[in-house]
């Protein structure tokens, strides 16, 4: 009889399970909450409108929320896929704010393109608003989400009443302190959080940094998704360049000040081959590393978060090999050569922020065909607030790529400035963007077929910039969706262009007082004065001299130009060798003086040489200790 009792109970409740209620909850529908990721489309084999791509981390998460007549008994599965790197991407179960099964499993199925269905889940309903999140335990994330299978007796998709996971960092343990308040596990969506930093002593606070950001230490906002957030405290006196401007120095479009300083917290290094570089720029530590020669060879190097990569010389050149910055922060690259990488970009940018490319060389061949080369600046992936600036593009097809798709709407979050580049004997792509925003002034193209492209929504402020035997200077075609345009005062020559539709960039930087004449662009950015009507420049326009000298140990270098120019000025030894760049910076026209300090030098005999434009003078000095 007992037996029987027992088998009686196990199969009445096999029977309730089977007769439960089932609801399927797909991406965009009633009851789909939230997520850290996108909707994407592209692997087939979902169901639906699409499937939930989950960015990589731990902690990042989906949920949804369904609604229970009364408290019971519920069973969770979802459609799932994870390919890639092997290893499977467990998770824990919370409902309503509380950790209910600490390790759902979710192993490899394979392939992206091979869904699977996960074991069920036994959980206890609370009668009324219950909302389900899986959170990542794995640095890889979920995988890829078809849909949330939920089965239970009286249940139905609701409103959301979602709960947010908040974290906060500081990016140098002894910089200072941070609190906040409340402090709670999971938060319900709307909760006011206050938070307050507090630099150590020899330190100061910059600015909160991450998915909510303020100038100010002590900041409150409203948790609307999962949010982390980063103090950021610099030693006393660390200062960013001020020849950088543009999006880069910005993380808001509000215009919140973010400080490049590359890897200058960290130690200056050289490297002189494909492994150091490999070496030094993985590494999680900053550094500043120089490049003084040639380095060759046939693949991409990883550039990690707080790195400064700079030429040191005028032969600093990476030949095929190129830099890819991949989730990664706080990034300079400058007076570097890069050429003929194939089949990768020379320059990719993945997933990162406060990227400042200046005076670099990037070009290739056209003697291939268009396909033989990628690009030579591609921002992707919801990169955003960079600056390209004083830079060559030449000698290449399809030059800078900003979007990777005309899907990937994530990519409405790029910001991206261009001023004072030269491009010349291009094909395209000078450049062409989706979805984001882009600056673009003071930028001197030459030679080339198509420049500025602007699609899928996209909205490009061009200004006072310079086309000289450009065919097609500014088009908003070649897509699903035009992008936008905003024309100020460019030079168009002989090139055709189209001005609609129109769009308006407010820019939340300042930028003015950079701003050059249109007509002096082209002498400005590439030192040519063809194009420059009733302007002739002689030698003896330009001056360069030092006094006291002979000097022991500092100097005042007094030099002028008649026009706005970027001035270098060198220190070379009495063979030859370059010894120190002590100037490297656009200056506007008339006389200008520099404090030089030789104490690091030993006495003898110097030369200086000042470079701007095409423009060299090279004077003597004499160190006496």
């Amino acid at each position: 009889m007992i037996r029987f009792l027992s088998l009686f109970f196990i199969v009445t409740s096999f029977l309730d399970h089977l007769i439960s209620q089932e609801i399927i909850i797909q991406e965009n529908e009633m009851g789909f909450c939230a997520m850290d990721g996108v909707i994407e489309t592209s692997v087939s084999g979902y169901t639906g409108s699409g499937y939930v791509n989950v960015d990589a981390g731990v902690g990042t998460s989906i949920s949804w929320n369904i609604l229970a007549e009364a408290e019971g008994t519920g069973y969770l599965r979802w459609r799932y896929a994870i390919g890639g790197n092997p290893g499977d991407r467990p998770a824990r179960l919370i409902i309503n704010g509380k950790i209910v099964v600490d390790t759902v499993e979710f192993p490899h199925t394979g392939t992206w393109t091979n869904w699977q269905i996960s074991d069920s889940v036994e959980v206890l309903f609370s009668a009324g608003s219950n909302n389900i999140r899986i959170e990542a335990y794995s640095t890889s994330g979920l995988g890829n989400y078809d849909y949330i299978s939920v089965t239970g007796e009286g249940i139905s998709a609701s409103d959301c009443s979602t709960y947010y996971v908040l974290r906060v960092d500081k990016n140098i343990d002894g910089g200072g302190t941070v609190s906040y308040e409340p402090v709670e596990n999971y938060y319900p969506e709307g909760t006011r959080i206050t938070l307050q930093a507090d630099p150590n002593p020899g330190y100061f606070f910059q600015s909160w940094s991450g998915d909510e950001t303020s100038a100010g230490a002590v900041f409150t906002f409203t948790i609307r998704k999962n949010t982390s957030v980063t103090a950021i405290f610099l030693p006393n006196g660390t200062e960013a360049d001020t020849a950088l401007i543009g999006y880069a120095t910005v993380q808001d479009d509000g215009g919140t000040p973010y400080m490049v300083i590359g890897g200058l917290l960290g130690q200056t290094v050289s490297a002189g081959s494909l492994s150091d570089l490999k070496n030094y720029l993985g590494s999680p530590d900053p550094y500043v590393v120089q490049i003084s020669g040639v380095i060759s060879g046939s693949e991409n190097v990883t550039v990690g978060s707080n790195k400064t990569v700079v030429g040191v010389s005028d032969s600093a050149h990476l030949q095929r090999i190129g830099l890819e910055i991949g989730n990664a922060r706080n990034v300079i690259i400058r007076n570097l050569k890069i050429s003929h990488v194939t089949p990768q970009d020379a320059i990719e940018i993945n997933g990162s922020r406060n990227i400042w490319i200046d005076h670099c060389e990037l070009y290739s061949d056209r003697d291939h065909g268009k396909d033989f080369y990628d690009g030579l600046v591609d921002i992707k992936n919801a990169s955003s607030w960079i600056t390209v600036s004083w830079s060559v593009f030449h000698d290449h097809f399809k030059v800078s790529l900003i979007s990777s798709g005309d899907q990937a709407v994530e990519d409405s979050v790029t910001r991206v400035t261009f001023h004072h580049n030269y491009f010349y004997n291009c094909e395209s792509r000078l450049p062409s963007i989706r979805f984001g925003k882009a600056h673009i002034f003071n930028n001197y193209y030459k030679d080339s077929h198509t420049a500025i492209n602007s699609r899928m929504g996209a909205c490009a402020r061009v200004e006072k910039n310079y086309f000289s035997n450009v065919s097609t200077a500014v088009m908003m075609t070649d897509s699903p969706e035009p992008g936008g345009v905003e024309l100020i005062d460019n030079y168009f020559g002989t090139s055709s262009y189209s001005a609609a539709p129109v769009c308006q960039l407010n820019v939340p930087y300042e930028y003015v007082s950079y701003l050059d004449a249109v007509s002096e662009i082209p002498l400005i950015v590439a030192g040519d004065p063809t194009t420059i009507k009733d302007k002739v420049i002689q030698p003896s326009q330009f001056m360069l001299r030092n006094y006291p000298n002979p000097l022991n140990p500092v100097t005042t270098i007094e030099y002028s130009t008649p026009v706005p120019s970027r001035i270098v000025i060198k220190i070379f030894d009495v063979q030859g060798q370059l010894v120190q760049t002590v100037l490297d910076r656009y200056h506007s026209a008339g006389m200008h003086l520099l404090i030089f300090d030789g104490s690091g030098l030993s006495s003898g005999v110097y030369h200086y040489r000042l470079q701007a434009g095409s423009h060299v003078i090279t004077s003597k000095m004499v160190l006496i200790r």
